[in-house]
């Protein structure tokens, strides 16, 4: 079933969904502080053995190990002052999306055993170092991305391999996330045998601000733009490149190694979250994907299938027919994908724009108005800790101050009920979350340019219950409801009613469908009324803090 976060107009059919979906309560505590800062700015946050945080700097080209009890920052490498091929500097001339950007850890060094630490004690690196032409306005400066395995010992990072250096890259679009295999995968022999990288590569950004002459190739499967790649994580004994290429990969072709060699999926926009997620003993690749206006996307990667892109954004819903996107003059949906077997439907959206609300969408200029989030990096939760989070997805927005969170179904290949937001107020921008193996703590990395904590990593702990020992995981706990909240529908005055004494003052929120806050209430009272009569028609999320800023419930509320 599609599920889709919509910007509605409160009419017969959308007001039925929402009265007959279940109400959405949350009593959620965490206690947060900032473990580091003046990073500049952090791109890949990885949680390391002994407890760390290893991260990656997009601008200043640096690699660092964070103590995360003290916050104390160990510089492993400094890729400007190590790699001469690196041609531009951070201080001039047209600069990548991105710059240093994904990272992952070899399994070994999480190994207690040091033998087998030694015996692949790998880290994994990819970053923009080529600035080559810079035809002009319309296109910008070609840039060229690589991908490094560097030895890990001690304090340093050394003995740098090129795997890949020929993968596009562009003043926008490069998405650039990088994971590894949670399990050694088959091959035809024990070389072949191995864990692998999937790395995440955008369109460039064909076909917008300084690219808009830029040609769009995610669906040339035979370019790296707008690509998922899939890489050997060492050499396979082929020889040559045909090293580090998977033979099992779908569009695989020994005889001459292409970009389609390495292709894995296709057809992407920006892709800048890719996490691996375990549901019932089945992996499954998670993607978070910025799209142009609306429709940004989470997806189940899959080998060898097409996710759309620029013939379709979102679902094949139709809503975006007749229009640009990409350099696709005019969009027809259905026709694509009604021929296009291999098309691949993504799981959710996030704040999908109908037809008839599109006119007005391609109106505006102001892209911070866009009901797109920006999302920025996706992570798997699947620990039991948190009710109610087990088999959840944690979606990063760089246009909001907050982190999203849906919940997959039983099996993992879908979402049910719409986005929960935690951690607001904190600053936008926020680049990537990382959970804890323990499941208490979740790390938050925001750019230089938030609002608030910029260049910070700040740690957010569950202070809340702990789940049930008989509670599976896979229903969220129910939490107890401690206010009522009615009417609803409501036309004119909301009442709230507390059912037991809470910490004063309360503060209570009302956030609009764009997850925009649209009035707040502070009361000392358990009692107390909200006025929202001149709110237009349609669904609102309703969130109750106590004086501690714990979250003692959220709900829809539908305003007709």
């Amino acid at each position: 079933m599609k599920k889709k976060l919509a910007i509605l107009s409160v009419i017969t059919c959308s007001v039925y969904f929402f009265m007959s979906a279940p109400k959405v309560f949350a009593q959620t505590s965490f206690s947060k502080r900032v473990v580091a800062s003046g990073f500049n700015s952090a791109w890949e946050v990885v949680y390391g053995p002994n407890d760390s945080l290893w991260v990656t700097e997009n601008k200043s080209y640096l690699i660092s190990r964070v103590n995360i009890a003290n916050g104390v920052k160990t510089q492993l490498i400094d890729l400007r002052a190590t790699d001469a091929s690196i041609n531009f500097t951070s201080s001039s001339g047209t600069q990548p999306q991105g710059g240093l950007m994904g990272l992952v850890i070899h399994p070994n060094l999480y190994s207690a055993n040091p033998a087998v630490r030694a015996a692949k004690p790998w880290v994994y690196a990819a970053y923009v170092y080529n600035r080559g032409s810079c035809p002009g306005t319309n296109t910008s400066c070609i840039f060229t991305t690589k991908i490094v395995r560097f030895d890990y010992n001690g304090n340093t990072l050394s003995n740098p391999v090129t795997i890949l250096n020929t993968i596009p890259g562009s003043s926008d679009h490069n998405s650039g996330r990088l994971v590894i295999s949670p399990v050694v995968e088959p091959g035809a022999d024990a070389a072949h045998t191995q864990y692998r990288l999937y790395y995440t590569v955008g369109d460039m950004g064909a076909g917008q601000f300084l690219n808009t002459t830029r040609a769009e190739n995610a669906q040339n499967v035979n370019i790296m733009e707008g690509k998922v790649l899939r890489i050997n994580t060492e050499i396979d004994g082929d020889g040559g490149q045909d090293n580090w290429v998977p033979n099992d990969n779908p569009f695989y072709n020994s005889s001459l190694i292409t970009p389609q060699d390495y292709v894995f999926s296709y057809g992407h926009r920006n892709a800048q979250g890719l996490a691996w997620g375990n549901v019932n003993g089945i992996n499954f690749l998670y993607s978070s994907e910025q799209m142009d206006r609306t429709d940004d996307e989470i997806n189940i990667i899959e080998a060898g299938r097409n996710y759309g892109w620029d013939q379709v954004s979102g679902y094949c819903d139709d809503n975006v027919n007749g229009y640009k996107i990409g350099q696709n003059t005019s969009a027809n949906e259905g026709a694509f994908c009604t021929v296009t077997a291999i098309h691949k439907e993504p799981i959710f959206t996030t704040f999908t724009a109908t037809a008839a609300q599109m006119p007005g969408l391609m109106a505006q200029s102001n892209n911070a108005l866009w009901p797109t989030i920006a999302s920025s990096s996706i992570e798997f939760y699947g620990s039991s800790i948190i009710p109610g989070w087990a088999g959840s997805l944690l979606v990063t927005p760089l246009k909001r101050d907050l982190v999203y969170r849906v919940k997959l179904n039983a099996v993992g290949d879908g979402i049910t009920g719409d986005t929960v937001s935690y951690f607001r107020q904190d600053g936008d921008r926020i680049r990537r979350i990382t959970a804890s193996p323990d499941g208490f703590k979740l790390y938050v990395a925001r750019d230089l340019s938030a609002t608030s904590n910029g260049g910070a990593i700040m740690e957010y702990i569950y202070t809340g219950p702990l789940l049930a020992i008989n509670d599976n995981g896979e229903k969220p706990a129910i939490v107890k409801n401690l206010v009522q909240v009615y009417p609803n529908p409501v036309s004119n005055i909301l009442y709230v009613q507390g059912k037991k004494e809470m910490r004063k003052p309360l503060l209570a929120q009302l956030y609009d469908i764009n997850g925009k806050m649209v009035k707040a209430v502070t009361s000392y009272k358990n009692n107390f009324s909200i006025d929202i009569s001149s709110f237009p028609r349609g669904v609102y999320t309703f969130k109750l803090y106590n004086a501690f800023d714990v979250e003692m419930q959220i709900e829809k509320i539908i305003k007709f």
